[in-house]
């Protein structure tokens, strides 16, 4: 049945771009062939860079998107950054593709990116697109559930700029950041920010710290253009992934069980560079080549002490798109290679050099795409076909004997669709895709960080956990007219031996997930936007989702149940805003957003849900001069709001949304955005 409540969130105004220079079109070509533009038929938003510099004061990546249709986000410290997390269309973010410029973020071994390594990232790019199912080709981890695909700030077509944050807030939460753009000059270009951040935390003991850096710098001549992008960040960050118990909540909603001395410190890197050139008048290629690393360390408390856990890893690839372009055909065509490799050791700390264990995972992704667009009048038709091969290979402890067990798994993913365009104001689109995607490295060792000895023979062979597979169908309509825009989509996903979380965590905080055979997830999507003045927008979405396990058998009770609702898959969400702009440097927003209840775990039971909330937001903003003053008051009305949590099957454990929380940021900029 449908959940009845509804769920919204607000849609992203769509900028336009201000420059349609030769070099503005050879930066935004990888962009553009990997990812599906509003024409394409696939289901998606972009928010665009007036809308995310207008949002934002800090949060971190999940929680800065929650506002987007079929996202929900949950933080461990119950705040806006640290630890932090999406689901879309309740999907977890290791089966979304990652990118920046086409570059892949995902870890390819655990495909995950944790944000919280990069503090304030989404300050430094131009645009975000949130796809929504299957969606188009892309390089790294699968398109399973959605993609996000972030673009870097634009060098050429960025004029000249300089200028200087500075955020204080609730829970003691600062950030200062300082950034600006050369604008084109001559063939030269570049782009540079650089931000510290810190908080205390919602919760106790979940405070973090960290900086970042983000920088482009490019050259752009008649027919080339060469691009270096890079970013780094550092996080020092009060662990809080354990929720607290519903007993423990009562008698304090700020309640952390995890010890004072359980902490981490992580690095990460990443730096590309690509080459563009115009081969043709209507032919355009590219090449780029990366290198991502990261690496660090998490002390956990166990028995007499404390546990040592490290991680470091190395990520090289390369990839290139070559787009043609007709008046009839559109083709793009890519491929891809990468190696990495990450070192997972134990020591006991202080004398960090003994130890546990010390292992390295391996993994090697080729892969390759061949997009085809053919436009016929009012109709055009896409084909997209991708092959995949990745490869994992496990290096145990050398005090192990079972050697170096190994996979390899080639995926090929097709996928068709048509867009309408039955009037000016009017375009629909279909679309039909398959994709399969690999277990992650935790699936594949059911959450453990070592396979020695001892375990091996339960998680070997280690093709025990299937790869997943999902046959997606999406059908909507756009609609665009003076002062409304309004789309609408429905889907159907059938998967096949979904790697489905369980509702449980690690001692480490990873969740658990196992193969069930037969899911689905089934919905339709709605947003808009109507501008009744020109002073005045209401913008809103909603999501209605009915997600189901066609049948789950719980290995800890030997109970098998039938038809159930997946963890963490609310029902329905909605976010509703209306803003209003008095004068031409001021604004006025206030928005609401209401999540209906979702399962912890898979067993239908009542009594493990998450609890349906409802939150509202306050923005309100004034210019004056080169000065900027903005003002954000976080669920304005304290509401009593949990975004995630699990269950042991005996108690609830929920991870609490901050209370009421007022940050005010100000702001000096000189020269043209």
């Amino acid at each position: 049945m449908w959940t009845p409540t509804l769920l919204l969130v607000a849609t992203a105004v769509q900028d336009t771009a201000t420059s349609r220079r030769p070099a503005d079109t050879l930066e935004t070509l990888v962009v553009r062939a990997t990812r599906a533009g509003a024409a394409a038929p696939t289901a998606g938003t972009t928010l665009q860079r007036a809308a995310i510099r207008r949002e934002h004061h800090g949060q971190d990546v999940p929680l800065a998107l929650s506002r987007l249709p079929g996202i929900t986000a949950t933080s461990d410290a119950g705040g806006y950054s640290g630890y932090s997390y999406l689901r879309l269309r309740g999907i977890d973010q290791t089966r979304l593709t990652i990118s920046l410029d086409g570059v892949p973020l995902n870890d390819p071994e655990d495909q995950v990116l944790y944000f919280s390594n990069i503090p304030d990232f989404m300050n430094s790019v131009q645009s975000v697109r949130v796809h929504r199912g299957v969606g188009s080709s892309g390089f790294g981890t699968a398109s399973f559930g959605g993609s996000l695909n972030f673009e870097s700030i634009a060098v050429a077509a960025t004029p000249r700029f300089g200028e200087a944050e500075v955020t204080a807030g609730s829970f003691g939460t600062t950030r200062a950041s300082v950034g600006g753009a050369t604008g084109l000059r001559g063939a030269w270009a570049g782009y540079g920010r650089a931000a510290i951040h810190s908080t205390d935390g919602y919760r106790e003991r979940s405070g973090n710290e960290g900086w970042s850096g983000f920088g482009s710098a490019g050259w752009f001549g008649d027919r080339d253009a060469l691009k270096l992008t890079a970013f780094a960040g550092r996080s020092k960050t009060q662990l809080a992934y354990f929720a607290a118990s519903d007993v423990a909540l009562a008698a304090n909603r700020r309640v952390n069980p995890m010890q004072p001395g359980e902490r981490d410190d992580f690095h990460q890197e990443m730096v590309s560079l690509r080459y563009s050139r115009t081969l043709a008048p209507n032919l355009l290629g590219s090449v780029t080549g990366y290198r991502n690393s990261a690496a660090g360390h998490y002390d956990l408390s166990a028995g007499t002490g404390l546990l040592r856990f490290g991680l470091a890893h190395i990520w090289y690839g390369l990839f290139g798109t070559t787009e043609l372009t007709t008046d009839r055909w559109s083709v793009v065509a890519g491929g891809h290679a990468s190696q990495y490799h990450r070192d997972h050791t134990l020591a006991l700390p202080p004398n960090t050099g003994s130890g546990g264990y010390a292992n390295t995972g391996f993994k090697q992704e080729q892969s390759a795409f061949l997009k085809v667009t053919h436009h016929g009048g009012a109709v055009d038709l896409h084909g997209d076909l991708e092959i995949r091969r990745a490869a994992f290979q496990y290096r145990p402890d050398p005090s192990n004997t079972f050697g170096r067990p190994e996979i390899d798994w080639v995926f090929l993913n097709p996928k068709v669709g048509m867009t309408w365009r039955a009037s000016p104001s009017v375009v629909a689109h279909a679309s039909l895709g398959r994709t399969s995607r690999e277990p992650t490295r935790a699936d594949l060792f059911a959450g453990a960080d070592d396979v020695n000895d001892g375990l091996a023979a339960a998680v070997l062979p280690l093709d025990r956990v299937r790869p997943e597979e999902v046959t997606d169908l999406e059908v909507g309509a756009r609609v665009t007219r003076p002062g409304l825009e309004l789309s609408a989509n429905a889907f159907a996903m059938r998967f096949r031996d979904e790697i489905a979380a369980i509702g449980a965590i690690t001692f480490i905080g990873t969740p658990l997930r196992r193969n069930v055979a037969r899911s689905s997830r089934t919905g339709f999507e709605i947003e808009g936007t109507w501008r009744p003045a020109a002073s005045a927008v209401i913008r809103g979405n909603a999501t209605l989702l009915r997600a189901r396990i066609a049948e789950y058998s719980d290995e800890s009770t030997g109970r098998t149940f039938r038809d159930v609702p997946p963890v963490l898959t609310p029902g329905s969400l909605l976010n509703l805003s209306g803003g209003w702009s008095p004068g031409r440097r001021s604004y006025l927003e206030i928005g609401l957003r209401h999540v209906g209840q979702s399962q912890l775990a898979n067993d239908g039971n009542p009594g493990f849900v998450t609890p349906r909330y409802t939150t509202a937001d306050l923005l309100a903003e004034v210019g004056l001069g080169r000065f900027d003053l903005k003002l954000q008051v976080q669920n304005l009305f304290n509401a009593e709001a949990y975004t995630a949590g699990y269950t042991d099957g005996v108690d609830r454990y929920l991870f609490p949304l901050a209370t009421r929380a007022v940050f005010l940021t100000s702001a000096i900029r000189i020269g043209s955005r």
